[in-house]
Formats: C-alpha cells, sequence, structure tokens
C-alpha cells in the first residue's frame, strides 16, 4: 500500500467516524444544525486539503477540488443561515453534491483516459453518491434531529464509498 493509499483510507474513515457522530449527537441534544453544518463542511475542507497537501504529487486534484466546494458550500451555509427552511437546507446540500458529483466524473474521466478499471468502481460510486444525495435532500422535511441523523447517515456512506477505491486498488496490487 502506497502512502496516497493510505493517506486517503485515513481521510475516509475520518469522514466515517463524522457520520458516526452525526447519529449520535441528537442523543446528546446537539441539535443546532446550522452549527453542525459550518462544522461539517469545516472539516471536510480541512480533511481534504490536508488529503491534498500529503498526496499531491500524485496528480491527484480530487481532494483540492473538494475543499473547494467545501469552501464554496460553507459560504452559501453561512450566508443562507438555512435554519429558516429545510428547502433552504436541501438546496444547499443539493448544491455541493451537485458539484461534488462534477469532481467526481473528472477523477472517472482520468482514470479512463488511462484505461485504469478503477473508472468503473468510481462509476458505480459517483452513481451510487448521487442516489444517496437525492435521497438525503427529499428527507430533510422533518425536525432538528432527524435532519440530523438523515446526513449523518449520508455522511456515513459518502465515507464508505470513498473508502472503495484505496481498498479496490491495495486488492488489485496485491493480486
Amino acid at each position: 500500500m502506497n502512502r496516497k493509499q493510505k493517506v486517503d483510507m485515513l481521510i475516509d474513515l475520518c469522514l466515517i467516524l463524522i457520520g458516526v457522530a452525526l447519529l449520535v449527537l441528537p442523543m446528546f441534544k446537539i441539535t443546532n444544525l446550522y452549527n453542525l453544518m459550518i462544522f461539517i463542511f469545516s472539516a471536510y475542507a480541512l480533511l481534504n486539503f490536508i488529503q491534498f497537501i500529503f498526496t499531491y504529487k500524485s496528480k491527484d486534484y480530487e481532494s483540492l477540488y473538494s475543499t473547494i466546494i467545501a469552501i464554496f458550500t460553507l459560504i452559501l451555509n453561512i450566508i443562507f443561515e438555512m435554519t429558516a427552511s429545510p428547502r433552504t437546507l436541501a438546496l444547499i446540500l443539493m448544491c455541493w453534491i451537485a458539484l461534488m458529483s462534477f469532481a467526481k466524473l473528472k477523477k472517472v474521466d482520468y482514470y479512463h483516459d488511462r484505461h485504469d478499471e478503477m473508472w468503473k468502481v468510481r462509476v458505480f460510486n459517483l452513481l451510487f453518491f448521487i442516489i444517496a444525495g437525492i435521497l438525503t435532500s427529499i428527507n430533510l422535511a422533518y425536525n432538528h434531529e432527524v435532519q440530523i441523523i438523515v446526513i449523518g447517515f449520508f455522511m456515513l456512506i459518502h465515507g464508505i464509498l470513498e473508502l472503495f477505491d484505496p481498498i479496490v486498488k491495495t486488492l488489485l496490487t496485491h493480486s
């Protein structure tokens, strides 16, 4: 396992931990959705920036694109203070999902241009990410506790999907 795969796995495990933390926060009566969304996108931007710093020599810019997208979404959260309505939260989340989908599609194109079979795994991840994101955005019309749990499940799914790439690469290089 090379350095990039190790860094990718560590960052993906952190995303999974963020998802798990979001799932348990309502049990501790932490339901300020505005502050949680700012924390989520700040942490996501920071993690992806760290990932870019440690893997920039591999010419993989997906983490840089993800950092920029997370910062943009963070700014949208601050501007529109989504505590006003679930519709605003859903629109901001769909904006993030759409922009992330373009970044992921760029990575699929990167693999496909180099005739790497990993593009098939990345297409599966992209489609599942989009479906999970749409389902998450549709189900945000409930109270804050349910919204946090739904977003937690989405972040958990996102972390697991991102973990597929380094695991499959490791398995292919060892077989």
